[in-house]
């Protein structure tokens, strides 16, 4: 018997089920998930049920007032950008929350791996480093991944450039511990055939982001750089659906996106194509554009994107929305960059986010652990505040002054 949420659809099948499971259990503390009818919510007990409230409300918030990926008796899938509630990666990331409200202790829950130096396409807005490096060898990547799961990482993210042409992708997200994160993969979408969704699938892969620049044809090829690049995308968010995989459709919104509705019609494209969810991320000026501050929004832009993405997330029908602007506000989350967030480019070094150019460190040369701590230490991620890396003090007093000539990542000395 079963009862299943897709896409905010409900169908019963036999009686109705009522369903309670442990989620995270420690001294002080128990957290249950209670699944009535479809419907899900966390409680808690215990003498730290008061102090850590703060989660379970929020969490709460977004079971009941936002559509889930998929609702069944035992677990839910809320967004692919978080774990499976319950499972052992959801509880982690529960301790984590808990340990940040109780001991102010932060660990890196969101790790991503933009060391690939190889991609498919040749994108207008390239965030690749383009570095003389070699790629970091399959053992290197490993150790990383081992490394960052023993700090608490949660969630494990394969980008740019396109990991689909390293050999050893599946090799790579076999190997982490599908007990404690999940493992995600973000390509522009070439290459992803049914038999390689099916093997990645296979090997644990826990969702598939693919990136949309547009819901035109010719303007997605033109920014990506490669002709059919908007066809061969949308046969690969076919291809990972089928497979099983979590599916989103990844877009960065400029202004032009949001003033010439084309937003909209990414959203439209995601439904006609059964992806779980479209993802916005705000643009942020790239690593190769580092001071193009036209591609950021301003509060109108901002204020359209949270109109849609509670009008979407209130809508029965149709995939979910994500969106960067929402779940890294101030009064959620915060800026994740240096406080949850750990990025690691094709040279070895940790920068505390994808966008942000600065290194605090390279895991050739020492431990992640020391590298993070000197992270922890950076005044910029002691308070929590809206994306740095769109905070004109904080791009006037660290990033404008980067010379052209720099090869970036620079150092964080050299930031000072």
């Amino acid at each position: 018997m079963e009862n299943f949420y897709r896409h905010g659809l409900l169908t019963e099948i036999g009686e109705e089920l009522l369903s309670e499971f442990s989620v995270y259990k420690a001294k002080g503390i128990e957290i249950r998930l209670d699944v009535t009818e479809g419907r899900a919510e966390l409680k808690s007990s215990g003498p730290l049920s008061l102090p850590c409230a703060p989660i379970i409300r929020y969490v709460n918030s977004m079971l009941q007032n936002e559509k889930a990926i998929e609702v069944k008796d035992d677990s839910v899938i809320l967004t692919t950008w978080l774990p499976p509630i319950p499972s052992g990666p959801f509880r982690r990331a529960l301790k984590a929350e808990i340990d940040i409200l109780l001991r102010r202790k932060y660990v890196p829950q969101a790790v991503s791996i933009n060391a690939f130096k190889r991609c498919s396409c040749s994108c207008t807005h390239c965030n690749m480093v383009q570095s003389p490096n070699e790629e970091l060898s399959t053992d290197e990547l490993k150790d990383f991944i081992d490394q960052v799961i023993g700090l608490g990482a949660i969630s494990i993210g394969f980008a740019e450039g396109d990991p689909l042409l390293r050999e050893d992708l599946v090799d790579l997200v076999r190997h982490v511990d599908k007990d404690k994160a999940i493992a995600s993969v973000f390509t522009p979408g070439i290459l992803l055939t049914e038999e390689k969704a099916v093997e990645l699938k296979t090997a644990g892969l826990y969702a598939a982001i693919i990136g949309l620049r547009s819901p035109i044809s010719g303007e997605h090829d033109t920014a990506r750089g490669v002709k059919g690049a908007f066809e061969k995308a949308t046969i690969s968010m076919k291809n990972a659906v089928k497979a099983g995989l979590y599916v989103s459709m990844h877009t960065h919104a400029n202004p032009g996106l949001i003033e010439s509705g084309k937003l909209e019609g990414l959203y439209d494209l995601a439904s006609q194509l059964g992806v779980h969810e479209l993802t916005v991320w705000e643009g942020v000026p790239t690593w190769s554009y580092m001071n193009n501050e036209r591609m950021m929004l301003n509060d109108d832009h901002r204020k359209q994107i949270l109109d849609m993405y509670r009008r979407v997330n209130s809508t029965p029908e149709g995939p979910r929305m994500f969106s960067m602007t929402f779940f890294e506000s101030p009064k959620l989350f915060g800026c994740m960059a240096g406080r949850r967030w750990l990025n690691l480019v094709d040279s070895g070094d940790l920068t505390p986010c994808t966008y942000m150019p600065i290194s605090f460190g390279n895991i050739k040369e020492e431990g992640v652990k020391d590298i993070w701590d000197r992270i922890r230490k950076f005044p910029e991620f002691r308070c929590k505040r809206s994306c740095l890396m769109l905070d004109p003090e904080f791009r006037s007093k660290y990033i404008k002054k980067i010379a052209k000539s720099e090869t970036l990542p620079i150092h964080i000395e050299k930031s000072d």
